[in-house]
């Protein structure tokens, strides 16, 4: 499914794949993080990897999906943009989930929720969480590849440092009403999901239709199931 030229790396997966998996997903929701989880654990050794029984079958595409009931969801959400827009370039690469910035730091975003939440954020100034998160990148997309001796996973940002490329793009102006550099990207995220109708996260879509079948709690047993009866 179409992605603008900014977020490319919102989809892993072979891009000539002829199904596509659409997970809208929002980084304050539990049952959000538990589908991401377990499409990382159980789904993508099934879909991508030479191995892989159901090679280049199925390209997965993360939609992000802030609920306003979350009230910091709006300032993940626009960090895992910002990522997302400093990911490398090509989709050779971005489809391949250990190299690809945006996958990776949506996982540690998922897996850290916690401390985003209404409650631990409460005394938080947004400012100070939007703080938080860039170091969040930092150690995802910076530090981490280079603890495990791989290549790097973001573009070549020009001499600035990671963390202030992220800051630079979440950041909001002292005067106006404007926004962060990412709102046209946030923007698109919401739009799409109004158009289609979604309500709540998690959300999964098989070819451009809501599929209720998908479970947060399918297993490798289950996609397996769901798999075969799909590309029989």
């Amino acid at each position: 499914m179409a992605l603008p030229p900014s977020l490319q790396a919102l989809s892993i997966g072979s891009l000539t794949a002829p199904n596509t998996l659409e997970l809208f997903l929002d980084y304050l929701c539990p049952f959000s993080a538990k589908q991401l989880k377990g499409v990382d654990e159980h789904l993508l050794p099934l879909v991508i990897g030479d191995s892989a029984q159901y090679k280049d079958k199925v390209r997965i595409v993360i939609r992000p999906y802030p609920q306003p009931w979350h009230s910091s969801s709006t300032l993940l959400h626009e960090s895992a943009l910002a990522v997302a827009k400093i990911a490398l370039t090509d989709p050779t690469v971005t489809a391949i989930p250990d190299r690809n910035a945006f996958w990776l730091y949506s996982l540690e975003l998922m897996k850290d929720q916690e401390r985003f939440f209404d409650g631990p954020a409460r005394g938080k100034a947004p400012d100070q969480i939007r703080g938080e998160l860039a170091t969040l990148a930092i150690e995802t997309v910076g530090e981490g590849p280079k603890k495990r001796k791989q290549e790097a996973v973001h573009r070549d940002l020009q001499g600035t440092p990671l963390g202030q490329s992220v800051k630079n793009l979440i950041r909001v102006e002292k005067e106006g009403n404007g926004g962060s550099a990412v709102v046209p990207e946030l923007k698109y995220c919401v739009k799409l999901g109004r158009q289609n109708g979604i309500h709540v996260t998690p959300t999964c879509l098989w070819n451009g239709l809501v599929e209720g079948s998908i479970s947060s709690s399918f297993g490798q047993g289950e996609w397996k199931e769901f798999l075969d009866k799909q590309l029989e």
